[in-house]
Formats: C-alpha cells, sequence, structure tokens
C-alpha cells in the first residue's frame, strides 16, 4: 500500500513537472493531454496491476510487464527524436545569430575605421 502511494506521488509531481509552461510550446494543448492519459494510466496500473496483464493479454503481450516496456522504449524513442528536432532548431539559431553579430560587428568596425581615417585626413 505504501508503495502504491510513494509511486502514485510520484507520478503526480513528475506529470505535474512536465505540464508545465516552458515558454515558447507549439503544441503544449496536445502534450498536456498526452501527459494526463500517460499519468492516469500509470496511476492505474500502479492501483489495478493486473489490469496491465489484462490489457497486455488484449493486444496479443505475454505479460504486463513486457507490454510496459515496449511502450516505454516508444515514449523513449519519441522523447529522443524530439529532442533532436530542438536542437537541430537551436543550432540553426545560433548560427543565425552568430551571423548577424558578425555582421554587426564588421559593420562597426568599418564606420570606425572609416571616421578615423576622416579624422586623419582633416583640414
Amino acid at each position: 500500500m505504501w508503495i502504491q502511494l510513494l509511486l502514485i506521488a510520484g507520478v503526480v509531481i513528475i506529470g505535474a513537472l512536465l505540464m508545465r509552461r516552458t515558454g515558447a510550446d507549439s503544441h503544449l494543448a496536445i502534450r498536456r493531454m498526452l501527459s494526463g492519459l500517460f499519468i492516469l494510466a500509470a496511476i492505474l496500473s500502479i492501483l489495478f496491476p493486473q489490469w496491465l496483464s489484462w490489457v497486455a493479454n488484449l493486444v496479443g503481450v505475454g505479460r504486463g510487464t513486457d507490454l510496459l516496456l515496449y511502450g516505454l522504449v516508444i515514449a523513449f524513442l519519441a522523447s529522443l527524436y524530439t529532442q533532436h528536432r530542438r536542437n537541430l532548431a537551436t543550432q540553426r539559431q545560433i548560427t543565425l545569430l552568430a551571423r548577424k553579430v558578425a555582421l554587426l560587428d564588421a559593420a562597426q568596425h568599418e564606420a570606425s575605421a572609416s571616421s578615423a581615417a576622416d579624422v586623419t585626413d582633416g583640414p
């Protein structure tokens, strides 16, 4: 009984952390719905472990633990894919920002060089 309460508390806390707003979330509603469904399924599988075995037998998997493992593998791969896409987007943004900074820096150096030439070429 205590382990069930601890597991449910852990699932709820981690789920709340995952569903909080992080700023530029373009798919926040979908992520919250999927996280909510995952949290509900996790709580139900903690409270009723035989339910997971029943679902596993229903879909043709031998044991509930195997079904859970397969689901976690898919979730892990989806998470890796999402992180990879975010990293690529971040790298593109950093490259664009570095180019803009370099262009601004070059323009500033050119302007200061031309103003210094004007001062030395004065009357």
